[in-house]
């Protein structure tokens, strides 16, 4: 029959600890490859967004829209991602159409159509 000293207690401890840590480690690893999966498509009149967001609810997104940029959070129990983009052009805010279905978030942003300007008559 085996009995542990403090010594073998000790270093069954360390050992637990150190493969639990390999395990979070390996674990946010997948949470990253999964995650963080966001592709933008510069249209003629629009913006798309696409990002795949797996293990995230609807309720655990934020999007915001802003004139110049996008950003939105996305978070589970286990996680929480930021993802920021800014644009050389304008946005606009109100004409956002965003949809999310089996964990993956689409978003049609409709540009600002610049004003071309206009000559004024001095009097």
């Amino acid at each position: 029959m085996f009995f542990p000293d403090r010594n073998t207690e000790h270093m069954m401890d360390m050992w637990m600890e150190m493969l639990s840590h390999i395990e979070n480690e390996e674990r946010e690893e997948q949470w990253n490859r999964s995650q963080k999966k966001v592709g933008i498509e510069d249209r003629e009149n629009n913006i798309v967004l696409t990002a795949d967001l797996p293990g995230v609810e609807k309720k655990g997104i934020e999007l915001t829209v802003y004139a110049e940029s996008v950003s939105f959070k996305a978070s589970n129990e286990e996680r929480s991602y930021d993802f920021g983009q800014s644009f050389d052009f304008e946005l606009d805010p109100d004409g956002v159409k965003a949809t999310f279905n089996n964990g993956v978030l689409d978003v049609t942003i409709k540009k600002v159509k610049p004003s071309s300007g206009k000559i004024i008559k001095i009097k």
